[in-house]
C-alpha cells in the first residue's frame, strides 16, 4: 500500500510540475504569436466567369507553450495599384472580406497554415477584373485578425491577433 502511494504521489509531482512549467511559458508566448499572408492569388473562372481571391495564412508558434488552438482567420483586403506615381485604390472604405473556421492547436515550436477564400459579389468582381486589368499589378492590402483559444477563453474570450500586411496579387 505505502508503494502504491509513494509511486503515485511521484506521479502527481511529475504532472504537476509539467503543467507548472507550460503555464509559467504562457504570458510570455502571448506576445510571440506570429501571423503572415504569405500569397493572395486572384482568379477568374473562364467558364463560370467566378472570380475568387484565395489567401494563404501562416501562423507562428515559436515558443515553448502548448496551450493555443487557432480558430479563425478573418480578412479584409483592398486594392491599390503598385505603381508608385498612382493613388488609385479599390474597396478601400468597404472592403473585400472572407473567414476560415480552423480549430487545429498550435503546438511549441510549429507553425500552421490555412487558406481564406474570398468571393465577391459579381458587382465587385466586375470591378476588380476591370481594375486589375487597368492598373495592373496591384498590391492587395490586408488586414488579418487571427483568433487564438487558451484555457482562458471561459473568463477572458479568446486572444486576437490583428496586423496589416501588403502583398502584390498574383
Amino acid at each position: 500500500m505505502v508503494l502504491v502511494f509513494t509511486i503515485l504521489s511521484m506521479v502527481s509531482v511529475v504532472y504537476i510540475s509539467v503543467a507548472s512549467a507550460n503555464y509559467l511559458n504562457y504570458y510570455p508566448s502571448l506576445g510571440s504569436i506570429d501571423q503572415q499572408i504569405s500569397s493572395v492569388v486572384y482568379r477568374r473562372d473562364a467558364v463560370s466567369n467566378q472570380t475568387s481571391i484565395v489567401s494563404h495564412i501562416i501562423v507562428d508558434n515559436p515558443t515553448d507553450y502548448s496551450g493555443f488552438t487557432v480558430k479563425l482567420f478573418d480578412l479584409k483586403i483592398h486594392f491599390s495599384s503598385s505603381v508608385s506615381s498612382s493613388n488609385t485604390t479599390l474597396f478601400t472604405i468597404y472592403p473585400l472580406t472572407g473567414s476560415q473556421s480552423i480549430n487545429k492547436p498550435l503546438p511549441p515550436h510549429s507553425q500552421m497554415s490555412g487558406d481564406v477564400l474570398v468571393i465577391p459579389p459579381p458587382e465587385q468582381a466586375a470591378q476588380l477584373a476591370d481594375f486589375n486589368a487597368t492598373n495592373y499589378p496591384l498590391i492587395a492590402h490586408c488586414s488579418l485578425t487571427v483568433d487564438v483559444s487558451t484555457f482562458l477563453d471561459p473568463v477572458t474570450g479568446f486572444v486576437l491577433y490583428d496586423s496589416e500586411q501588403a502583398v502584390q496579387l498574383a
